[in-house]
């Protein structure tokens, strides 16, 4: 993006700005200091993701949590699935709350992310959001978008400023080729009716924010539309802020193979999100064609498209051809940066890490665990082995690479 149109967008969307800014100032870990310089030790996490519930409403074809709901015998053996729903007791709202008081003593305070399963599955997510944002945390929501609409006003009356609330609906195609993907049908009109209803709500208030963005999963169902995709929205007009779109991020048997023989004994990994897909399909040349193209389509527009991870043609073209291969970076500071806390409190680094929990905060506060002896000890560990053969298609490991290299992708 040139400057002259970042300032336009800026001057005709101010929340862009405090947008722009909120991120800047949330990864400013650009050079990872404490994990280039600390033995182990760790500034204030950047954000934690909370998984408040187990459940998710369809059935992604690409995704274990998904194929579980399709086929609970095949699904549930999943290592992404057994990691969302390991432990022993639920965590009640009070639990919750608790944990969001803890995390608010931080400082800077880190950034809350509602992802994971389908949030808004959970019966008490609106107490949830209301003690985030009076807590002054900045809050990211991730919805399939079905349930949005009972939601929004809601949404929208507690996003008192730009800091507050950001929101991604994940959509992965248009209309019945979307519910195809998602394993339900009408999946995609209902999100479209939830975004719209925040839409609405926004203009009833006369205020532009939350911001929503949508991330869109390529795959061999869709990869051949993703410029048909980006025109939909914008022949409709539904005021998005980003689309982006993410390659899948998985373990397969190439990745559990070269990982038990280089760390066999330290700790049993299986495949991830490698089923209900056909990687071999993906024309990744082609892939790369439509994002190019549909950058320069919306260069002149108020629309952002981003890639994740963001790659050249070369590296695109060995992403899913040689899977144990690291590209752009091969180093994991995760432990450093994000954690996530599943439904019955156990701390990990992501659902997707083979890493085991680090503690649990039904018995221990968060603050205390962070810095604390199993925390440091993986943290030493992690750096000396840089990153495992399983860690080479996650999108922690591409998170991990220091910030200074997104500044361009920021300004595209």
């Amino acid at each position: 993006m040139k400057i002259p149109q970042l300032i336009h967008r800026t001057i005709s969307n101010p929340t862009l700005a405090v947008s722009s800014y909120r991120k800047l100032m949330h990864a400013f870990d650009f050079f990872n200091l404490d994990y280039r310089f600390a033995s182990g030790y760790s500034f204030p996490p950047k954000s934690v993701c909370l998984i408040l519930t187990e459940k998710c409403n369809l059935k992604c074809s690409m995704c274990d949590i998904g194929r579980s709901n399709a086929d609970p015998e095949q699904g549930g053996s999943s290592p992404l699935v057994q990691s969302i729903c390991a432990g022993e007791e639920e965590m009640g709202l009070d639990d919750w709350l608790t944990l969001i008081n803890d995390l608010s003593r931080f400082s800077p305070k880190p950034l809350i992310l509602l992802t994971g399963t389908e949030p808004f599955m959970y019966p008490e997510i609106l107490q949830i959001i209301e003690t985030i944002v009076e807590k002054k945390l900045s809050l990211h929501i991730t919805t399939n978008g079905t349930l949005l609409s009972r939601y929004a006003r809601r949404l929208v009356a507690l996003c008192q400023s730009s800091f507050g609330i950001d929101m991604t609906v994940s959509l992965d195609d248009i209309g019945e080729d979307h519910d195809r993907i998602r394993g339900v049908t009408g999946t995609f009109n209902r999100a479209i009716e939830g975004i719209r209803a925040i839409v609405y709500a926004r203009e009833e208030k006369k205020q532009l924010f939350p911001l929503i963005n949508i991330t869109c999963t390529i795959s061999s169902y869709n990869f051949e539309r993703l410029e048909p995709f980006v025109d939909w929205f914008m022949g409709q007009k539904i005021p998005v802020e980003s689309i982006t779109f993410n390659h899948l991020w998985f373990k397969d048997a190439a990745h559990v193979t070269q990982h038990k023989q280089l760390f066999g004994g330290q700790a049993s990994v299986a495949e991830v999100n490698a089923g209900g897909v056909d990687r071999a399909a993906i024309d990744m040349a082609e892939v790369y064609r439509q994002l190019q193209h549909i950058k320069k389509k919306c260069a002149g527009t108020g629309l952002r498209i981003h890639q994740e991870p963001d790659l050249p043609l070369q590296d695109l073209l060995l992403y899913y051809k040689e899977p144990c291969r690291f590209v752009s970076y091969d180093r994991c500071s995760a432990a450093w940066r994000n954690i996530s806390i599943t439904p019955k409190g156990n701390i990990i680094l992501s659902p997707l890490c083979f890493l085991p929990a680090l503690g649990n905060v039904k018995r221990q506060s968060f603050s205390s665990l962070w810095n604390s002896k199993a925390f440091q000890e993986v943290r030493c560990k992690l750096k000396k082995d840089r990153a495992y053969p399983v860690c080479s298609r996650c999108c922690m490991l591409f998170g991990s690479k220091p910030k200074y290299y997104k500044i361009k992708s920021w300004l595209s």
